[in-house]
């Protein structure tokens, strides 16, 4: 099993049309490349949470654009797209006292390998604990 620590980026902004647009259109003129992304909503405003392939730079263009940018470290978890798969991974995690606060992935298609972004209580131990797994 696949895992590494990425620095995710999360910024509030307003629930408008074209915001999540501009945001996109401001990294990509700095060649920023989002490689993983997560939108909630709430009544008035939007919550995102991105991973970019230069989260230093990612944040120097948010905050130019006038965005409060909060870093965190985020897990990132590639499992097998199979039936099972992510509640035994998080079985693992539960068993090791580690809550999981957010998740967020995708899987280009059946049956292969599914990227997830994780906020966990205790990243070192959870990576213990990925080592621990053994991948079918």
């Amino acid at each position: 099993m696949d895992y590494s620590i990425e620095r995710q980026l999360t910024v509030a902004l307003a629930n408008q049309p074209g915001v999540l647009a501009a945001i996109g259109a401001a990294l990509a003129s700095q060649q920023v490349s989002i490689e993983a992304l997560s939108v909630l909503d709430t009544i008035e405003q939007g919550v995102v949470r991105i991973v970019t392939n230069n989260p230093a730079l990612c944040k120097e263009v948010l905050v130019k654009q006038g965005f409060y940018v909060i870093e965190a470290d985020v897990l990132a978890v590639s499992l097998t797209d199979k039936p099972g798969k992510l509640a035994v991974f998080c079985q693992a995690l539960a068993d090791a006292g580690i809550n999981i606060s957010y998740a967020y992935g995708s899987v280009p298609s059946a049956g292969q390998l599914t990227r997830l972004m994780m906020r966990v209580s205790n990243l070192q131990k959870a990576c213990t604990v990925i080592a621990a797994l053994q991948e079918d």
